[in-house]
């Protein structure tokens, strides 16, 4: 899975304000986010390289830069507001995808629901956005703390799962924690995404501040940071595979002995209201 953006895809990838299909259409099918993440404040207090003026976006290029960037295959995120009722963002986000004319792309409606309950937020989706193929919201927005986050997933699946003949995927945005992942995976969640990777040094199921990576490598290779810096990097890739494969295993075989801590954690909480 490779996440992009259609903001660094207009503005970075390519180098024109009109991308060429070329220029981006190499390698497997992509998760294609709305670029709206981009157009807010740096993620990071110090991150000292942010441009001083924000370039532009608007409903007019995510749909542009969707028409050239976007290949069939492609998994589209909506163009999602926070400050729209859930109503009107499916509205919204579906007037959007109705305007890229990229056949066989999957629509992923991203929504901020600001305290509507799950099974309310389905039954809009069903109402206005029947055909929403995956159905995303931020961790930052069902949580924190996990448990509650835990009992929102757990509450939408079980509506999708009643509201949909098929089932829809849910993509949890802004979560790769690997502590946070399990308990989310088993209460119904499928895609999870985010910066944690980068930021983090993962170990046994934790994250750790990255520093701390550097007490695992011999005093000599700190004299190359940047090794050390790619070497952390691939070490949470590992790390992130190898739950990967877990998570799998749990679920193609029932077998779920390595995670009954975090089955057991998640009993109190997953009826709650």
């Amino acid at each position: 899975m490779h996440l992009v953006s259609l903001f660094d895809l207009h503005y970075h990838l390519t180098g024109s304000a009109a991308p060429t299909p070329t220029a981006v259409n190499a390698g497997s099918p992509r998760w294609v986010d709305s670029g709206v993440y981009e157009t807010g404040a740096p993620a990071e207090p110090w991150d000292l390289d942010a441009p001083e003026a924000r370039r532009p976006w608007s409903a007019d290029l995510y749909v542009e830069t969707a028409n050239s960037c976007v290949r069939p295959g492609d998994v589209v995120v909506s163009l999602d507001d926070y400050s729209l009722p859930v109503a009107d963002q499916i509205t919204t986000g579906w007037r959007m995808f109705d305007r890229i004319t990229v056949p066989d792309i999957l629509r992923c409606l991203l929504l901020h629901p600001r305290g509507v309950m799950p099974e309310d937020v389905v039954a809009a989706i069903a109402k206005t956005a029947a055909d929403t193929d995956i159905v995303g919201v931020t961790e930052k927005d069902i949580g924190p703390p996990w448990y509650a986050a835990t009992s929102y997933i757990r509450r939408l699946r079980t509506a999708l799962d009643d509201a949909f003949s098929h089932y829809v995927p849910i993509h949890v945005f802004g979560c790769f924690d690997p502590m946070t992942i399990p308990y989310l995976f088993f209460a119904g969640a499928d895609v999870f995404d985010g910066l944690a990777w980068m930021r983090y040094f993962f170990r046994d199921g934790h994250a750790h501040h990255a520093k701390e990576y550097e007490y695992t490598l011999r005093p000599t290779a700190l004299l190359r940071p940047r090794e050390v810096a790619r070497a952390l990097l691939a070490h949470n890739v590992e790390e992130l595979e190898r739950l990967r494969a877990d998570l799998r295993y749990a679920a193609l075989t029932g077998d779920v002995t390595q995670f009954e801590e975090c089955l057991n954690a998640m009993q109190p909480f997953d009826k709650l209201k």
